[in-house]
């Protein structure tokens, strides 16, 4: 399936930040180095925070060492029940390591203290999707015209939501919205990976994002980019135009991927 499978990438700095804190990461079939045959491509997008330019490095970090550790890991797993079970293990194992590498850094560099970082990683196999995710980035996948968000929030507006505390279109939601319960390094423990598991079909489109698109470009115009049936470099800066249009006040990050 690899021969077959488009992408692009696309971040901007948008209208209102000194500096990108938006990182990305893709390993395809061109990164030799890298045993995609045995598991798969990796696409990342990552959202840091944290002040000096923390949130840069939380989030170039995070990619890098997920990637590295996804695929030079040799963790042996022996309850897997198979194949896309051990790669899912493998994925999972790599967030912690990224955590783990952030908070690291941390220590060794008192200016980075606190410094912390979404993620969203993708890995693609001839059958398989897998997702490991951590914080308000999303992955979202369209198949036959309808978007499905693969993803959860990490919010505390989502946490609210979920307990029936407050609906989605409560006019304190979008405040809560920018308050995660969940990041990699920060000051707090991770207590969870969400992970998730499913069966790709030809002409599955995926996209991962980080919040400066989904804050203020709904779930229906990202659906109705996603679906024009053009190409993923055209919807990459359809989605980031659109992110602009409404007042560009984060850094925003998006990669298009077709099967």
């Amino acid at each position: 399936m690899f021969e077959n499978v488009r992408y692009c990438e696309k971040s901007d700095i948008g209208l209102q930040r000194r500096n990108n804190e938006d990182s990305l990461l893709i390993v395809d079939q061109h990164c030799n180095h890298y045993d995609l045959q045995n598991y798969g491509m990796f696409f990342v997008v990552a959202d840091g925070m944290g002040g000096h330019a923390a949130g840069e490095i939380a989030s170039k970090i995070a990619c890098k060492e997920a990637v590295s550790a996804y695929y030079c890991g040799d963790a042996k797993f022996e309850t897997c029940a198979d194949d896309s079970d051990l790669k899912m293990r493998k994925l999972e194992k790599s967030i912690w390591s990224a955590h783990d590498q952030i908070i690291n850094a941390a220590k060794e560099n008192k200016e980075l203290r606190g410094m912390g970082t979404t993620l969203s990683a993708l890995v693609l196999t001839d059958n398989k999707s897998l997702i490991a995710h951590i914080g308000d980035s999303r992955i979202y996948r369209c198949r036959k015209n309808s978007c499905e968000r693969m993803t959860v929030d990490h919010t505390k507006k989502q946490a609210l939501i979920d307990t029936g505390k407050i609906r989605p279109d409560d006019e304190n939601s979008h405040y809560y919205g920018y308050i995660l319960t969940q990041a990699l390094g920060g000051y707090d423990d991770l207590t969870e990976v969400f992970t998730r598991v499913d069966n790709v079909q030809r002409d599955d489109i995926f996209l991962l994002c980080t919040d400066g698109l989904h804050d203020i470009v709904t779930d229906n115009e990202i659906t109705g980019i996603l679906t024009t049936n053009l190409s993923p470099k055209t919807i990459c800066d359809r989605l980031v135009q659109a992110a602009i249009r409404k007042g560009g006040n984060d850094d925003v990050t998006v990669i298009v991927i077709q099967l």
